[in-house]
């Protein structure tokens, strides 16, 4: 994975955490409602920038489904260890579900186009 991505998952894991338990000392410092916008923005900048770099379309295609992979697994975790979400990020979230379908559609067609662009060669 290049740099960004790996920062992306850095930045993304204790933001989650502490969006699924609040009672961590550290998420005292943090103004309430900020986890939902900073996770929308670190989910934002990711995305523009990797579609704006010189990576391939089967690196795209990799990193999306890796970082879904990663995101499911997460909250996955983080629900069995009893957290709950405070933004509103938990499988219960028709906004979960959203980014998800959105995400699976992106996927989709990417494939579709990187499968057209294989046969065409």
């Amino acid at each position: 994975m290049k740099s960004l991505q790996v920062i992306t998952l850095v930045i993304f894991t204790p933001v989650i955490v502490l969006d699924y338990f609040p009672n961590l000392s550290l998420v005292r410092v943090i103004p309430d409602g900020i986890l939902l916008w900073l996770i929308l923005v670190i989910y934002v900048i990711s995305f523009s920038f990797k579609r704006f770099s010189d990576g391939n379309l089967r690196e795209w295609l990799q990193w999306q489904v890796l970082s879904l992979f990663y995101l499911l697994s997460l909250l996955a975790l983080l629900t069995i260890l009893g957290g709950q979400s405070t933004a509103g990020i938990a499988f219960d979230s028709p906004f979960l579900w959203l980014i998800l379908l959105m995400s699976c559609l992106d996927i989709y067609s990417r494939w579709k186009k990187l499968k057209q662009e294989q046969a065409a060669h």
